[in-house]
């Protein structure tokens, strides 16, 4: 048997916990024509499950009666793809029907324009598009558009600015998005965007340790390997719940246990010190970098507590800094989840071993100076 596990970005692996009843809440929303779902942002760091959280909306969308998905991607051309996918997602009724459309042709290729629109404006898609969702409108037939991994720019600034017509005109068009949270707090300061930050806003934080555990086990024990219930606590543990971690951790042991089909301490230890240096390569080094100069000295002084839950009395001790500037990044690393709050006044890494890793990165620099 193949490893079910999958610690690539941006791929849907085998094995995954797909936080089923939240994915439920949104899909039965979506049919609330008053719902804030129509327009809804995914968020949360690298590798917390966001492309797996939409892929499921999606799959379980189009198992509804009178739904198309379309699924867009940052770096095309928004509206001329939405064009062809809307007509490559439609039965062939529907495909005829925008046929029907004056001066459009569709093939294998795309869309096909009529010789006289030789060079297709924007207001070219946007008079294509609104003839083909008020087709879908007179069918009773309703589309979620999916689009991932968001980031400002003219392409998106363009077909929000479209999708908020629509959304005016009460198509039965919806909205779902998902994005880094410095990604998505760059929206603010789009006027055009600033309809889309009033949507519904998904977080998507740490998976339950209970329900990795469960899902280690069964995973391991229905495939031979012989593991612990002790050993298997640990092992969730060492994720602190979070997706990646769980996929690389679940990937490095499947491999490591492969001939020996036997799983212990010993084998975590042996898989530690990958484990350590992928997550390091594949997450943190990105993560860190996205971090300014202030919020690097913030994630410091958490770092360099001999306590793993830090007060904040004291990280503004070791900062030298007043309690408004310590509550801003506070909050700063709150919203981009690198932190999270353990008790009043209290807080603490939400990512395995991020704290050894924030250390080994402060003595690198040290020896560059």
């Amino acid at each position: 048997m193949n490893n079910p596990f999958n610690p690539s970005f941006g791929r849907i692996p085998t094995i995954f916990l797909n936080r089923g009843h939240l994915i439920d809440e949104v899909v039965e929303e979506l049919d609330n024509p008053n719902s804030p779902y129509k327009v809804s942002i995914v968020y949360g760091m690298r590798g917390v499950g966001k492309t797996t959280f939409l892929t499921e909306v999606g799959r379980k969308v189009e198992q509804e009666p009178n739904w198309l998905v379309v699924d867009l991607a940052m770096g095309s051309n928004l509206m001329a793809t939405l064009v062809d996918n809307l007509y490559m997602k439609a039965n062939s009724d529907l495909q005829k029907t925008f046929e029907s459309i004056r001066g459009l042709s569709f093939s294998a290729f795309g869309l096909q324009l009529s010789a006289d629109i030789s060079k297709p404006t924007l207001s070219t898609y946007q008079g294509i598009l609104t003839n083909m969702f008020a087709k879908l409108r007179k069918k009773g037939i309703k589309v979620l558009i999916t689009l991932d991994e968001v980031k400002s720019n003219s392409e998106l600034k363009n077909f929000a600015a479209y999708y908020q017509i629509l959304n005016r005109e009460d198509y039965p068009v919806a909205l779902m998005m998902t994005g880094l949270p410095e990604n998505i707090s760059e929206l603010q300061n789009e006027d055009v965007m600033t309809f889309l930050l009033r949507g519904k806003r998904i977080p998507l934080s740490s998976l339950n340790l209970l329900q990795i555990e469960l899902s280690y086990s069964k995973v391991f024990n229905q495939s031979g390997y012989k593991v612990n219930a002790d050993t298997l606590n640990k092992m969730a543990v060492m994720t602190m719940g979070y997706s990646y971690a769980f996929q690389l951790l679940g990937y490095l042991v499947w491999n490591a246990a492969k001939e020996s089909k036997i799983i212990n301490q010993a084998l975590l230890d042996q898989v530690k010190i990958e484990y350590l240096i992928e997550l390091d390569q594949n997450a943190y080094t990105k993560i860190f970098s996205s971090l300014s100069k202030q919020d690097k000295k913030f994630v410091l002084a958490i770092a360099q507590s001999k306590d793993n839950r830090v007060l904040i009395k004291e990280i503004r001790e070791k900062l030298g800094r007043p309690s408004n500037f310590v509550a801003n990044y506070r909050r700063r690393l709150l919203d981009d989840q690198i932190i999270k709050s353990t008790n009043y006044g209290e807080v603490a890494f939400t990512l395995p071993y991020f704290k050894e890793y924030v250390l080994q990165q402060y003595r690198f620099e040290q020896g560059l100076e």
